[in-house]
């Protein structure tokens, strides 16, 4: 009886030992492939974006699972191994395969980073796009920390992924960035910084979104930005850049976050948007883009007047009351905010004159009633998705084709552009092809390797150029009408003039330099166009374009498109006409776009 409950007792015994062993193999082998530990790892789409083996522990065979068994020896074994990965620290605690307490405070270099740093708010900070500047072309994005120290004092810091760029020239900037890759970097700096150099020096639009986190979640990505302080990745503009970087992070707390392969700074503040985790909403407007704002709402007659006013023509602006005085004043505002951010008042009496102004603003106790509200006003939120698919249907003279495009990142003329701060086209990796089912047949239209194009209307409180730029290859005709395709770069300067409301007018001085097998020359393209933005979404844009080249033919072009914006797709019609010599090609096209 004795052996027989002895022997029922250790059997239970090991019973239980083997369901223990089975029931954590299995809470492993789940945590190995939960998609918190993958963010913690960054790692997605069965690859790591970060190599650097003082953050992969298990580099040399990495796999989900071994880096897990590398991390547990690694916080169970080491006396101080949690103040290397306080967030898997926190992570593996929470799934229950830490047993050892482990005190975080102990942990002096990271409790000076909660201490510098407190994260009661975190936030998704969007800078709006900068065509100037190749590193900034499709804008940036970064995280925010907000909270307030011990010692009172509410501090807001950023944390920004970035790499240096040392080029103006495109093409350079496009191989390092794009095939070599250049080397990333984190940085913690105060969030005031950012602000000053995007919203002032730049005056570009900050909006900041808040994230609806809990206190655990906010714990857990602190914890995690800490641990990538010394990380060393890799930045590529397409697969690893601020936006990119900044979803994996955002993925630690938010696992439902969806985004595509090449993620913008809009992508990213769209696919948050999606989750439904923005808890608030906040703008900071450029004062060049108040002014451009306010120049849409105020009476034409107190515009003039702002403007006397600030050119010193009369002394004071009218008196003016309720919502039309408000305006005005802001408009006043707005205008003087502008001429010292840029400068414009700098010299010692340019700044008294400008703050002499600036005393002379009326205000009133009843302009409090008013708000001006900038929320709904212009938004990334509503800009078309940052690539699109475009199938369609092309007649020539000669031949029909059917028409297929892809755009890996960017935006064009043709599309909706009413949300931008000002009309621009910015393509990256745009390749055309035409196929033709009856001869068997397929051509390059073209493929643009980079292409940028800001049509901002001209102001006379702000100014504003507009310019061209774009290198790939194209299918261009000689003076015979026959077609090769061409490596080209071509670009130029000039101005857009505000009609009205919805129509404007441009005039560009262009050039560029043409090159395949058979000839090489330079030319001179001016441009001549205006567009029109008409009722159900629907948008016109003519343009007139004669190439003048030595020895060379005139080329003369002549093409209307016509576009109609849908729900996440756009119809596109355009119709062309080249004239050389007397002999002429038309070109008809009807294509339905896809955004994505």
């Amino acid at each position: 009886m004795n052996k027989w409950l002895k022997g029922s007792l250790l059997a239970s015994f090991f019973l239980c030992m083997d369901a223990y062993a089975s029931d954590r193999e299995t809470l492993l082998q789940d945590t190995a492939n939960s998609p918190v530990w993958q963010a913690l790892l960054h790692y997605k789409k069965e690859q790591l974006a970060v190599s650097d083996p003082d953050f992969i522990l298990s580099a040399e065979n990495f796999s989900l699972r071994n880096e897990l068994d590398a991390t547990l020896n690694l916080l169970t074994a080491e006396l101080m191994g949690h103040c290397r990965f306080p967030a898997r620290y926190i992570f593996l605690k929470t799934r229950g395969l830490i047993n050892k307490e482990q005190n975080l405070s102990e942990c002096q270099e990271y409790k000076q980073f909660l201490l510098r740093a407190p994260a009661d708010e975190i936030s998704v900070v969007y800078a709006s796009e900068n065509l100037v500047n190749p590193s900034s072309m499709m804008g940036h994005a970064m995280l925010a920390l907000e909270g307030v120290r011990e010692d009172g004092f509410r501090a807001r810091h950023s944390v920004s992924f970035f790499t240096e760029l040392d080029s103006i020239n495109p093409l350079k900037v496009i191989w390092e960035t794009i095939i070599e890759g250049k080397p990333g970097f984190f940085l913690v700096k105060p969030l005031q910084q950012h602000y000053e150099f995007y919203n002032l020096a730049e005056q570009r639009n900050v909006w900041r979104y808040e994230l609806d986190l809990s206190v655990e979640q906010k714990s857990l990505l602190q914890a995690h930005l800490w641990e990538l302080r010394s990380v060393n990745m890799d930045y590529f503009f397409h697969k690893q850049n601020c936006a990119t970087v900044s979803a994996d992070l955002i993925r630690l707390v938010i696992p439902q976050l969806t985004t595509g392969d090449w993620v913008t700074p809009i992508d990213l503040v769209k696919a948050v948007n999606r989750s439904g985790s923005i808890k608030s909403i906040e703008i900071t407007p450029a004062a060049k883009w108040r002014v451009r704002m306010l120049e849409d709402t105020v009476p034409q007659e107190y515009q003039d007047a702002v403007y006397q006013w600030q050119k010193g023509e009369i002394d004071k602006l009218p008196q003016v009351g309720g919502e039309e005085g408000f305006l005005l004043r802001e408009m006043a505002t707005a205008v003087l905010d502008y001429k010292e951010q840029t400068g414009a008042g700098d010299t010692g009496q340019g700044a008294q004159k400008t703050e002499t102004l600036r005393q002379s603003i009326p205000d009133s106790p009843e302009f409090s009633d008013y708000e001006l509200t900038l929320d709904h006003y212009r938004s990334p939120l509503k800009t078309p998705e940052d690539a699109h698919y475009s199938f369609g249907y092309q007649r020539t003279e000669k031949n029909d084709w059917l028409n297929l495009q892809w755009l890996a990142v960017g935006h064009g003329i043709e599309d909706d552009n009413r949300q931008y701060f000002a009309e621009n086209e910015l393509k990256l990796f745009d390749l055309s092809l035409r196929v033709s089912p009856q001869h068997e047949a397929l051509r390059l239209n073209h493929l643009q390797l980079y292409s940028a194009r800001s049509l901002t209307p001209w102001d006379r409180f702000t100014g504003g150029v507009s310019g061209d730029f774009r290198v790939g290859f194209y299918s261009l005709a000689d003076d015979n009408l026959q077609r090769h395709t061409a490596f080209n770069i071509h670009g130029g300067a000039g101005i857009t003039l505000a009609a009205s409301a919805d129509l404007r007018l441009y005039a560009l001085l262009n050039g560029g330099w043409y090159r395949n097998k058979d000839a090489d020359f330079i030319y001179a393209e001016p441009e001549i166009g205006a567009y029109l933005y008409e009722v159900f979404d629907m948008k016109s844009w003519l343009r007139y374009q004669p190439r003048f080249a030595p020895d060379r033919k005139t080329h003369q072009q002549l093409t209307l498109t016509h576009s109609i914006a849908l729900e996440k797709s756009a119809l596109i019609a355009e119709v062309s006409r080249l004239t050389v010599d007397g002999k002429y090609e038309h070109t008809a096209n009807i294509n339905w776009r896809w955004y994505f």
